[in-house]
Parts: C-alpha cells; sequence; structure tokens
C-alpha cells in the first residue's frame, strides 16, 4: 500500500537527497522511501535491544547496590583523589 504525503523540505536538503538519489540510480521519491524505512528500522531495533536489556535489570537502588559492597579499601588504582 502507497501513501501520497507532502513534506515540506529546506532547499539545501531537497538539493542534497536529489543528489544522492541520482548518484544512487534511483527517483528522489524512492530513494527518500528507503532512507525513512532503514531510519524506521533502526529505531525499531534500538528500541528492541533497550527492552531487552532492561527486563532484567535490578530495581534495586544505588544505595542497596553500595551497602552490597562491603566496606572494603578500594583496589589500587580505583582510589578517588581528594
Amino acid at each position: 500500500m502507497s501513501a501520497t504525503n507532502t513534506v515540506s523540505i529546506p532547499d539545501e536538503l531537497l538539493r542534497d537527497i536529489s543528489q544522492r538519489a541520482n548518484h544512487t540510480g534511483v527517483s528522489t521519491q524512492e530513494w527518500v522511501s528507503k532512507v525513512l524505512a532503514e531510519r524506521v528500522r533502526l529505531e525499531l531495533q534500538t528500541e528492541e535491544f533497550f527492552s531487552r536489556r532492561t527486563a532484567g535489570a535490578s530495581t534495586k537502588t544505588l544505595g542497596e547496590l553500595l551497602d552490597k559492597a562491603g566496606d572494603n579499601p578500594p583496589d589500587p588504582g580505583d582510589e578517588l583523589e581528594p
């Protein structure tokens, strides 16, 4: 399914888009459609990645996590400088 829509694009950007389309041998409309489809795909992939990453995340607060660390001195090189 395809729909016709109007989008305002600054002249300079439209010139760049047209040049890229001509360089790749496709119409400006086809080039824009492919670029938008790729961008949407990447954003969906990113959302899915972070959804998976956060699914197993701990709900503990930073204080709770630090309490588990105990009172051991920092490892050499991990000391805070005054």
